[in-house]
C-alpha cells in the first residue's frame, strides 16, 4: 500500500467520523436524549477506535493463518464473507454498548441507534465505492476496507 492510498483512507475515516457523530447527535435528538456534537464524536471515536483495532488484527492475523492451510482464492473469500458477518454483529454488539455507556440509556434504544448507524454506514459506503468507481473507473484499496471496517 502506498502513501498516498494511506492519505486517501484516512481522509475518508475523518470524514465518516464526523458524518457519524452528526447522524448520532441528530438520532439522539430525535429520541429526546440529551445530546451534543461533542458526545456524537466521542462516541463514534471510540466505536471506530475499537473497529479498526480489530480490522488490524484480521488484517494481519488471517492471511498467515490462510496461508499455513494452503487455502484456495475462493475458499479465502468465502472465510472473509462469514468474517465480515461476524464483524457486522460485532460491530452492532459494540455499538450498543458504547452508545448505551455514553448516553446512559437503556439497551434497547441503544441498540436501535446502534443497528441504525451500522446499517447507515454500510449504505454509504457502498455508494462512495459505487461513485468512486463510476466516476474514476478505480477500485478501492484493501486500505480503505481497513479504515471502514467491514
Amino acid at each position: 500500500m502506498d502513501l498516498i492510498s494511506i492519505l486517501v483512507d484516512i481522509a475518508i475515516l475523518i470524514i465518516i467520523l464526523i458524518l457519524r457523530a452528526l447522524y448520532t447527535n441528530w438520532l439522539a435528538i430525535k429520541l429526546k436524549w440529551e445530546s451534543s456534537f461533542r458526545r456524537g464524536f466521542l462516541v463514534n471515536l471510540a466505536w471506530i477506535i475499537l473497529l479498526v483495532v480489530i480490522s488490524v488484527l484480521i488484517i494481519f492475523i488471517a492471511p498467515p493463518i490462510f496461508i499455513e492451510l494452503s487455502l484456495t482464492v475462493d475458499e479465502i473469500n468465502s472465510i472473509y464473507l462469514i468474517i465480515s458477518f461476524i464483524i457486522f454483529i460485532i460491530n452492532v454488539i459494540i455499538g450498543i454498548f458504547i452508545v448505551h455507556s455514553f448516553y446512559e440509556k437503556e439497551y434497547w434504544g441503544s441498540s436501535v441507534v446502534s443497528i441504525i448507524v451500522v446499517i447507515s454506514e454500510r449504505v454509504i459506503m457502498v455508494i462512495i465505492q459505487a461513485s468512486i468507481y463510476f466516476f474514476f473507473q478505480v477500485l478501492l484499496t484493501e486500505g480503505f476496507y481497513l479504515f471502514t471496517p467491514f
